[in-house]
């Protein structure tokens, strides 16, 4: 940009030559209309040499995942007692006189009932996984409408029973809708994990 700026002196010049002497005053108006041209046609050219710069894209947006809190609590009762889930078998716990307990809307299912039965000998259940699934049975055929997988806490000694419910759809979103049944409910209940402690260290 030197030469533009060169270009302005010498339009500062012939402006005072101008003023100064009226008889090159049309010479002088000439030269800095030329001047002024060139000065434009430089800036013109020095414009296009330029680069673009890029336009920043913006980052994409990240999706936040909710917070799983049952695996949060999961993972603290390992670390506070690993031995924890190894001390019942899955085996020596079952459910019994499952039944499905109707939802505040009508023909819907809010939550499902059961005796849980501690087989062990020695030790006391305290918590206990479960796979739930819902079937609607309709002329013998019966299909599934809902699955849930969970870990409930619970305080059933050896040799015992309680009787526990489940909420259905415990933990998920609440604008998803109820679950209905057209014809019959056939509710299967399985365990699938155990916690438990010894006799003389029940969980508080």
């Amino acid at each position: 940009m030197k030469i533009e700026a060169m270009l302005w002196i010498v339009v500062f010049i012939l402006v005072a030559l101008a003023f100064l002497f009226p008889r090159t005053r049309a010479f002088s108006l000439s030269a800095i209309g030329v001047a002024i041209f060139a000065i434009v046609i430089i800036v013109v050219i020095a414009t296009r040499g330029e680069p673009v710069a890029p336009i920043a894209a913006a980052p994409p947006a990240v999706e936040q995942k909710p917070v799983d809190f049952e695996r949060f609590h999961i993972e603290n009762l390992d670390k506070a007692d690993p031995e924890a889930k190894n001390r019942i078998r899955v085996a020596e716990i079952r459910f019994d006189q499952i039944r499905a307990e109707a939802g505040a809307e009508r023909g819907s299912i809010g939550r499902i009932v059961a005796r849980l039965y501690n087989d062990s000998a020695t030790f006391i259940l305290t918590d206990y996984g479960y796979d739930l699934v819902v079937q609607d049975c309709i002329r013998g055929t019966c299909t599934t409408v809902f699955e849930q997988h969970g870990l409930s806490a619970a305080s059933v000694p050896p040799n015992q029973a309680r009787d526990v419910e489940i909420a259905v759809r415990e933990g998920n979103a609440r604008d998803q809708p109820p679950i209905k049944i057209l014809g019959t409910a056939n509710v299967l209940l399985t365990p699938a994990a155990t916690r438990a402690q010894p006799i003389n260290n029940p969980k508080p």
